[in-house]
């Protein structure tokens, strides 16, 4: 990453940033670097030095169309952020599928398939190992039925959406059917997350040798819940000292299956992250509040 002082005339920063082979990755501006704040045009590039993506940036926040590129450098999409969700990116909520309008999309070969906000798409979607995505678009907005179906034909889900507001689905895996009212249901501890921190709070041993030195803290442990709600890839991404960081490791590692998260009404893998508390002032070590539990969307 490269930060260079402004031009003749212009207050931001000029940001870089490369590939390991030197070749271009990002081009951008920035009011602050620690952290980064964007400011006007932002571009990311291919390897082979088309553009991918272009927007522009007014006080960090996105200020006007998105445009996304394929790699032969043809536009495949332009998509237009409402206010609505400008106002939510400044306050990190997450923002609904209704702010966000597809106003132009063509495929690789440019054939235009949604024009000022309507028209139906037919398109290659990665998810799956590849998998083909159809709907109508409308003002914008999705609207009548979406479907998805994989290239393998174990995975397919139908929507039903009226002007961009999703009604209800019904996913099918391997033959079974079943349907959905929300789009996105995160992978959740059997009984909710009071009986998750039952579990830490009941499972917890403070280890005598950390009690001796009269060591407390956190530990922030990262993991996987799988498809099958089995947890996978537990880590310690912030130690604290070797016998609390190996309980709370351990505690982690013997806890029930989830019940796992979907998406699109089809079973996805999410990754967590939650601090393990270890205080001598309690009988118990603690447990996190509810908001210090937080998981990123499925992968």
């Amino acid at each position: 990453r490269i930060i260079q002082e402004p031009d003749s005339g212009s207050n931001y920063f000029k940001l870089i940033e490369a590939y390991p082979d030197g070749r271009i990755k990002t081009r951008g501006s920035v009011s602050s670097f620690n952290p980064l704040r964007y400011e006007d045009q932002y571009i990311s590039y291919y390897k082979n030095g088309k553009k991918r993506q272009m927007t522009t940036y007014k006080n960090n926040v996105i200020n006007g169309p998105i445009y996304y590129y394929f790699e032969n450098g043809l536009l495949n999409k332009m998509v237009e952020i409402k206010p609505s969700q400008i106002e939510k990116s400044k306050s990190n909520n997450r923002s609904r599928e209704t702010d966000t309008l597809v106003m132009y999309q063509a495929d690789s070969t440019n054939r235009v398939m949604v024009q000022d906000g309507n028209g139906h798409v037919t398109t290659n979607i990665s998810s799956y190992n590849g998998a083909v995505l159809d709907g109508e678009y409308k003002n914008g907005l999705k609207h009548g039925i979406w479907t998805m179906k994989s290239n393998d034909g174990i995975h397919s889900y139908k929507e039903e959406y009226l002007d961009g507001k999703f009604i209800i689905g019904e996913s099918e895996v391997k033959g079974i059917k079943s349907k959905y009212t929300s789009i996105y249901q995160p992978a959740t501890f059997k009984g909710g997350l009071e009986s998750f921190y039952s579990y830490i709070k009941r499972s917890l041993i403070y280890p005598k040798d950390a009690q001796k030195k009269e060591i407390q803290g956190k530990v922030f442990l990262s993991f996987n819940v799988d498809i099958d709600g089995s947890l996978t890839n537990i880590s310690a991404v912030r130690k604290l000292y070797p016998s609390l960081d190996d309980e709370a490791l351990n505690v982690i590692e013997n806890s029930p299956k989830w019940i796992p998260g979907k998406i699109h009404g089809l079973p996805v893998k999410m990754k967590f992250n939650v601090p393990i508390s270890f205080s001598l002032h309690d009988e118990y070590s603690s447990f996190p509040p509810k908001n210090n539990l937080n998981n990123r969307r499925g992968f």
